[in-house]
């Protein structure tokens, strides 16, 4: 028996600096929101959007003032000029304010808008990396943090606009205070800090709560997502029940999490708006009296009380600023755990095999050679070329997944255990691998479309791959024919159907090695042994069939059998064991 070898380890992937629509990935939360405000020279926009935010609210400040100058110059003298002159000066403020408003609204929907787009182009971008992702996670996680998330994150455009409005009204009402009573703007100048340092320490235990609601969120949905896709398989298995109770605890926890946020929210918003109520009464009550004692006119009170109730909504908006704050830097830190992600492949592998993989794909031919460990079978050296067919049969269905992943560079291939025309598969970045060879996952998915679009989207359909999948039989079916949509991603079609459909949109593809895993499990014999003898009509590419079934194994040019690896050993000399 052969001494048992250390493996060598791989080099650990790490994340790359990757770019979305020509925007590089930030690395940290402020950097997420650096590029959500000034990224694509959004600054501008926000400088815009906040300068007409806060002429609104510096207007609409003033409205109170006018009112009590109103009351002092033209009611108490009653002098109808004044009267007209003042009530003039009220309308234009309206008009500037309202102006002020629509100007500060555009801008700052545009800059939104433009934000949370950057933010869906780099998760889209890293979702889609050739290079892949170390960690698969489930389709409905990756959509909430590529729509709910990136929406909120680049809300930050609001909260700072808004903000800015809000402080230039609380900076208009001190001011006025001021100038009617020292002590009243006194007052508002210092007790506006004081509640705002309470707020900020009441909002600390939320911003955890709140990433834990989105992660239990997201974790429930992708859960969601991946039961309604497999109802029929956990139908056929009798697993409907314990898919349920796996779903009713994710639920359950998200549940949970979401009401200990809506609490924490809840008990924010109560104290907030008690500290407001009370500074504004006690800002009327002091007013009050000094009206009475004849320090201020009637006017003047007019104008505090009329302060006291406008400074209210933006004193209160500033107080939530770190409920906001903390939901969206939540966001923002799911968004970078999914920006971060490690990559499966390195990305200098290929820099020096790039051109050569190129070249001899534009050369036309197909010759691929596998032999190695994936995951813990060994795979006996077998080579396919243009018009053979190739059957490996690997035991063990997780390492059959694990080969097919590697054949179609989702994972890293072993150093000369895949070799695509002369060049070892390990040295090729994944993009031009892909280029050569295409392999079909078993459990590939239809797209919501028609079935025209999901067999060849980018070009003319082929009547072989049509009759040798037996596509042609399944739109004899369909009351559309190719046009017909497939709602909910073909659920409305029958097991056997969907995997026919599936194996036609693999024979369409173009690359010259075609690898198909168990691609006729849901169909019966007859038909399997129909597309047995039709996937021989295709000479101009190699085909691997990574399948265990005798039907298809009696179709093949050659068949190789996986054994079970030993433990320890590098690859190269554990397939020579």
């Amino acid at each position: 028996m052969p001494p048992r070898l250390r493996r060598p380890a791989r080099p650990d992937r790490r994340p790359r600096p990757a770019r979305g629509n020509g925007v590089a990935v930030p690395t940290t939360v402020g950097g997420i929101f650096r590029l959500v405000l000034a990224g694509n020279r959004r600054w501008l926009l926000l400088t815009v959007g906040a300068g007409g935010f806060m002429l609104h609210q510096v207007a609409e400040a003033l409205v109170p003032v006018l009112i009590g100058v109103v009351v002092d110059r033209a009611i108490v003298p009653r002098d109808g000029v004044a009267l007209g002159m003042w009530l003039a000066v009220l309308a234009a403020v309206f008009v500037v304010l309202t102006m002020a408003w629509r100007i500060g609204m555009r801008s700052t929907v545009r800059a939104f808008s433009f934000a949370a787009h950057d933010l869906r182009q780099l998760t889209v971008a890293r979702v889609l990396d050739p290079l892949g992702m170390a960690r698969r996670r489930a389709a409905g996680e990756t959509l909430t943090i590529a729509s709910s998330d990136t929406h909120r994150v680049a809300g930050i455009s609001w909260l700072v606009t808004g903000q800015l409005g809000a402080l230039a009204a609380i900076g208009t009402t001190a001011v006025s205070l001021l100038l009617v009573s020292v002590p009243l703007g006194v007052a508002v100048l210092v007790a506006t800090p004081v509640m705002l340092l309470v707020m900020h320490r009441l909002s600390v235990p939320l911003e955890a709560r709140s990433e834990t609601e989105q992660e239990t969120a997201a974790r429930a949905g992708g859960l969601a997502t991946d039961l309604v896709t497999g109802l029929r398989v956990l139908k056929g298995l009798g697993a409907e029940e314990a898919a349920a109770d796996r779903y009713r605890r994710a639920s359950r926890d998200s549940l949970a999490a979401a009401l200990r946020a809506v609490r924490s929210r809840a008990a924010y918003q109560a104290v907030s708006t008690v500290l407001s109520v009370v500074f504004l009464a006690a800002v009327a009550f002091f007013a009050g009296r000094m009206a009475l004692a004849g320090q201020i006119t009637v006017g003047e009170l007019v104008a505090v009380v009329g302060l006291a109730q406008f400074v209210q909504e933006p004193m209160s908006r500033t107080g939530f600023l770190g409920v906001e704050l903390a939901q969206k830097r939540a966001s923002a830190r799911r968004l970078l755990l999914l920006l971060g992600e490690p990559t499966v492949h390195s990305p200098v592998d290929g820099v020096v095999a790039r051109a050569a993989g190129r070249a001899e794909r534009a050369a036309g031919t197909a010759t691929v050679t596998i032999a190695g460990v994936f995951g813990g079978s060994v795979v006996p050296p077998v080579t396919a070329r243009a018009g053979q067919v190739v059957g490996i049969v690997v035991p063990d269905g997780g390492d059959a997944g694990r080969l097919v992943d590697v054949l179609g560079c989702r994972a890293p291939a072993p150093p000369g255990a895949v070799v695509v025309n002369g060049t070892d598969l390990a040295t090729l970045d994944p993009s031009t691998g892909r280029a050569l060879v295409f392999a079909a996952r078993h459990e590939a998915s239809l797209f919501s479309t028609t079935v025209r679009e999901n067999l060849a989207p980018d070009g003319p359909l082929d009547e072989r791959a049509l009759d040798a999948s037996g596509t042609a039989e399944v739109l004899g079916h369909l009351t559309e024919g190719l046009d017909t949509p497939l709602v909910g991603r073909g659920q409305h079609l029958s097991g056997g159907q969907r995997q026919r459909l599936v194996l036609g949109r693999a024979l369409h593809r173009t690359e010259p090695v075609l690898v198909l895993h168990d691609p006729t499990t849901a169909v019966d014999s007859v038909t399997e042994a129909r597309i047995a003898a039709a996937l021989r009509g295709f000479p101009e590419r190699a085909l691997v069939l990574v399948t265990s079934s005798p039907t298809l194994l009696a179709v093949c040019d050659e068949v190789v059998t996986a054994v079970a690896a030993a433990p320890a050993g590098s690859d190269r000399e554990l397939v020579a064991s």
